[in-house]
């Protein structure tokens, strides 16, 4: 017999860790660590964004609105950004940097409101958001002036918005362990 308790703490847990992985990878260049995203960072943005499409499901059906909205939006942005850079194989095939704002503007906006919407889902979730809307904020503004030292602080921001995310991740399958209720299903 399985625990249906189990299934939300499976889907956040495995969600908010995908968040976490592709949203460092992608923060280490923009925070000048290196300077580029290299391929194991392009590899995994497809496989992690379907991952959070289906964990966005999951939550949906188990009635989680708010991660299922989140991992949504994380599918859509990550899927975006992986068939970016594989079309995107020559200098003459990337987007002007004003257009590029535009992009990361718009996802800048979504996530905004979705935090507006998280504050009563408890404060680890709610920073999450607002570090990840600010990270696209920044990376937009960085892009539409051309700014170096603003697609840094992007980039910082999306080091501790990703940090955030695993603390999420951590955080959902920690306290339902240490309830014992995964002992209790097995026993059942």
């Amino acid at each position: 017999m399985t625990n249906s308790k189990a299934r939300p703490v499976v889907t956040a847990t495995v969600g908010y860790m995908c968040l976490a992985l592709s949203i460092w990878m992608y923060s280490m260049p923009n925070a000048a660590w290196f300077s580029k995203l290299y391929g194991h960072g392009i590899a995994m943005l497809y496989p992690l964004g379907i991952v959070l499409g289906v964990m966005g499901i999951l939550s949906f059906i188990q009635g989680r609105s708010l991660d299922s909205i989140i991992f949504f939006g994380g599918t859509g942005l990550l899927w975006s950004m992986q068939l970016y850079f594989i079309s995107a194989t020559t200098a003459d095939a990337l987007d002007p940097r004003s257009y590029s704002g535009w992009y990361y503007f718009i996802w800048a906006v979504f996530f905004c409101y979705v935090w507006i919407g998280s504050f009563k889902s408890g404060l680890v979730r709610t920073l999450f958001l607002l570090g990840l809307w600010l990270t696209l904020l920044a990376i937009a503004i960085g892009h539409w002036g051309n700014l170096h030292s603003i697609m840094v602080v992007g980039g910082y921001l999306g080091l501790i918005t990703a940090i955030l995310a695993a603390i999420t991740s951590a955080e959902e399958v920690i306290s339902f362990g240490m309830k014992g209720e995964d002992r209790e299903a097995t026993t059942a």
